[in-house]
């Protein structure tokens, strides 16, 4: 017998079925400082899921009083990849502002360096939220950031992550 070609509706779940993404926050398990070396990353566009990820390859910088944090999706950090970097003036522990630029001390700034098509596409900047280091000692951070930037189009990004041990 010859089968009846199957319908687009049995074949596939229908996408039109798939929920957009919820805007409740999901409750995250506590952050616990067992000494590993581990950051998150996670970016909502308009509400929706933009970036989300971790790793255990942060790269901070330290000259003088003042710092980097490199946070990238891949490990491979002379690859082109998605790439969060926190500009630091001052390294104190405790809350900062993010600003745009950090020309004063005890402010910080945020750089989200997308990928498309393979190339760099146009940074993000966070304008307001804050840096928080929770952890300072001999060179090694950790702490926690929010931060908020609207582009050109109007869309706004929320910027939300942790960082343990880096050094």
């Amino acid at each position: 017998s010859i089968e009846e070609p199957a319908s687009a509706d049995d074949t596939v779940p229908a996408i039109d079925n798939i929920q957009p993404e919820q805007k409740k926050e999901v409750a995250e398990m506590p952050i616990v400082d067992t000494g590993q070396t581990w950051f998150r990353v996670r970016i909502t566009k308009n509400d929706s899921v933009y970036m989300d990820y971790e790793g255990s390859w942060p790269i901070f910088l330290l000259s003088g009083n003042s710092a980097t944090l490199q946070l990238s999706k891949s490990k491979k950090i002379m690859s082109i990849t998605d790439i969060l970097t926190i500009y630091m003036n001052g390294v104190q522990s405790g809350k900062v502002p993010i600003v745009l630029s950090n020309r004063e001390k005890g402010t910080a700034s945020m750089i989200m360096m997308p990928v498309s098509d393979g190339a760099y596409g146009l940074p993000i900047s966070p304008t307001e939220g804050f840096l928080n280091i929770t952890k300072n000692v001999h060179s090694v951070v950790s702490g926690d950031f929010e931060g908020k930037a609207i582009d050109g189009n109007n869309d706004t990004y929320l910027f939300k992550g942790y960082f343990l041990n880096a050094k």
